[in-house]
């Protein structure tokens, strides 16, 4: 009787150990295999989520893709044009000059993702009242024209300035400053500084300055009558306009639009 009763409790002693596996084996199947497979779930929404992401910016032809932001449009106004050629040196035009420069300038920030304006593309006459026109109409952040000086055929005369107007707007004097700082450092034209005045001293320099709505200047790319100022618009015009549309970014940086 005691043998048949041991081997009655040995049985139930087996079986509760077969159950007590069985129950671990399910828990570690749902606690691993179960967690497993709900977190790679997860992932793959995450995954799925990341790839229209990425794929949307790929795929937004706009400037904030390329590192500027929507609002940093630039209008580049190479003076001059048609039958005002400006002054003429070492059968140079300054209205080719000009425009070359913008072109270069133009091409140098849309690399960068800054959306640029011209007041022209060609060589076609352009009044001033037409250059602000089109500067005010696209609104841009920033105007910059761009033109040679001359100092009554004085030679020895050299180095780049801008014009603004006195007090419409006031960031115009900081864009100014970026600019010849930058053009200075990169070339070594001298940096004859920012000049001030009102429309009526020189319409010239002041006039689209006065009545864009945007910050504006007109720079003054140094002496077309000066060799040494004229190579660097003219054979080693890329360098120059690197210097430029460097100084352009530099002001855009500080406004946080690139």
């Amino acid at each position: 009787m005691k043998h048949r009763k041991t081997f009655r409790i040995d049985k139930l002693f087996g079986l509760a150990t077969l159950v007590c596996l069985l129950v671990i084996t399910l828990m570690v199947y749902n606690d691993f295999f179960k967690d497993t497979v709900s977190e790679g779930n997860v992932i793959g929404k995450e995954t799925e989520s990341e790839t229209r992401t990425s794929g949307y910016l790929n795929d937004n032809k706009n400037v904030e893709s390329k590192g500027a932001s929507s609002k940093a449009v630039v209008c580049l106004d190479p003076s001059k044009g048609g039958k005002d050629t400006g002054v003429s040196s070492s059968g140079r035009k300054e209205k080719d000059i000009n425009l070359e420069m913008a072109l270069d300038i133009k091409s140098k920030l849309e690399s960068d993702g800054i959306e640029v304006v011209m007041t022209r593309t060609s060589d076609r006459d352009v009044t001033d009242e037409e250059r602000v026109k089109i500067c005010n109409s696209s609104k841009v952040y920033i105007c910059v024209s761009l033109r040679m000086n001359s100092y009554n055929a004085d030679t020895s005369v050299s180095g780049a300035e801008s014009y603004i107007h006195t007090t419409k707007p006031v960031e115009a004097a900081e864009l100014s400053r970026i600019i010849l700082k930058s053009m200075e450092k990169s070339t070594g034209i001298k940096n004859r500084g920012v000049k001030t005045g009102t429309v009526g001293d020189a319409k010239d320099n002041y006039y689209i300055n006065a009545h864009s709505k945007c910050t504006s200047t007109v720079i003054d790319m140094g002496f077309i009558t000066n060799v040494s100022d004229l190579k660097k618009v003219t054979t080693d015009k890329t360098k120059t306009a690197q210097a430029i549309a460097d100084g352009i970014k530099d002001y855009l940086k500080q406004a946080g639009l690139y």
